[in-house]
């Protein structure tokens, strides 16, 4: 028969007993709380002082107060939202023009050489009480020289075109300035949305000469060049005529509708014997016209422009833009 180890039978010390019945009482502690915590769940009542459980252990909410909180943070961010949403309201109110206020139309002529001071007719809408101009975006400065009512020509419509002028001087930065830039008329009825000003650079640009209404008397013009120019009467016609090359691509460019201007052009492009080589009405969605060409031969080519419902006034101002293409 096998002996008994005496280290099986020893008597556990008296430390040893004390610790195991801690442990023990601790386990049982852990096991109440969790039967205490199962039935309250699932009775929909938690009583937290009748809980018990081990010292530091997290005591879970009454259903109640989770609804309670569920709720709070669904009202502070309801509010918060519902503040920010007035906020952001208000703030497109106070930027959007009013609807009848003052608003510029376009300026003549179309832009303005930096590094020197330059004289404007901005027409428009309520500008006969312009006090000042501000250049919002620049360094470039401006000033009311003379305010009053503009004439508005036959058969066209003073929405279109302006029934109110305003004479500026403006002096832009000699640098660092772009295409344009853009302008306000300050009124007491408010200031007009912003009004974009062509800026000179390159290639020059060169004024329009009368006449130059057929190919016998043709404004000649480089390639580069960019002219200022205007249809200055009903079923009027500008022509202007340059030297290429054979094989030699170029672009021709109307800047009118998109700065304001009522000229609706139709572009025509013509070699020396007065064949058309391509027209152009409308470019991109907009009513300025557009031609890329590849020149057949050396030699004189026309360009011409017109508007394409036979109008014609100081409003139907442009820039021609003829350049190399790419």
């Amino acid at each position: 028969m096998k002996r008994a180890n005496h280290r099986d039978t020893e008597t556990p010390r008296s430390g040893e007993t004390t610790k195991h019945t801690k442990d023990t009482k601790k386990r049982r502690q852990e096991r109440t709380a969790k039967r205490c915590r199962r039935s309250a769940e699932a009775s929909g009542r938690v009583d937290p002082s009748r809980v018990v459980g081990p010292p530091g252990s997290v005591r879970p909410l009454a259903p109640a107060r989770r609804s309670l909180l569920s709720f709070f943070v669904f009202f502070v961010s309801f509010v918060v939202l519902s503040v920010f949403s007035l906020c952001l309201c208000a703030s497109v109110v106070r930027s959007a023009p009013p609807k009848d206020g003052p608003r510029v139309v376009v300026v003549l002529p179309l832009g303005a050489a930096p590094g020197k001071a330059t004289k404007l007719t901005v027409r428009g809408h309520k500008l006969d009480a312009a006090t000042a101009v501000r250049f919002p975006d620049s360094k470039a400065t401006g000033k009311v020289l003379s305010k009053g009512k503009a004439p508005v020509p036959n058969m066209q419509d003073a929405k279109q075109v302006g029934d109110t002028q305003v004479e500026i001087e403006v002096t832009l930065p000699a640098d660092g300035l772009g295409e344009t830039v853009s302008f306000v008329v300050l009124t007491p009825a408010g200031e007009t949305p912003p009004h974009r000003l062509l800026v000179d650079g390159q290639p020059p640009v060169v004024a329009e000469k009368e006449p130059n209404n057929g190919f016998r008397q043709a404004q000649p013009v480089a390639l580069p060049q960019v002219v200022q120019g205007g249809i200055a009467q009903p079923q009027d016609v500008d022509v202007y005529r340059f030297e290429g090359k054979a094989g030699q691509r170029v672009r021709l460019e109307v800047l009118a509708a998109r700065h304001g201007s009522a000229l609706d052009s139709i572009l025509s492009l013509h070699d020396a014997d007065g064949r058309l080589l391509a027209r152009n009405d409308d470019a991109d969605g907009s009513p300025d016209s557009r031609l890329e060409v590849t020149l057949p031969r050396d030699g004189a080519y026309f360009v011409s422009i017109q508007d394409a419902h036979d109008q014609g006034g100081p409003v139907h101002v442009y820039r021609l833009v003829l350049r190399p293409a790419p």
